[in-house]
């Protein structure tokens, strides 16, 4: 394990992460994990969703889940917790978030 995944603060990337823009709601679900969502028209998926949490079980601080409807669109893990927030931040705007 690195020192990344040892050092992270699931509190502290919890409270890093964005407001949900737009359509997308936020849910904190404790220990850091983050879930942001785009309700789906079918009543069981999400039209998108991105999930965000500590990456405890393996070598990088800060993992990224993303779903569109009920298929995995892919993961990526982060070294930092800054830089998994500023992903995530783009993400969100760029998938149907408006200010």
């Amino acid at each position: 394990m690195t020192q990344a995944s040892l050092t992270i603060n699931p509190e502290r990337l919890s409270q890093r992460l964005p407001a949900p823009p737009g359509e997308w709601t936020r849910a904190d679900d404790g220990g850091g994990i983050v879930e942001y969502r785009i309700a789906g028209t079918d009543g069981v998926c999400a039209a998108a969703k991105l999930t965000v949490r500590p990456d405890l079980f393996g070598e990088h601080a800060v993992r990224l889940d993303r779903k569109q409807g009920c298929k995995n669109a892919g993961t990526t893990r982060f070294e930092d917790v800054r830089t998994a927030v500023e992903t995530v931040d783009a993400e969100l705007h760029e998938a149907g978030g408006s200010e």
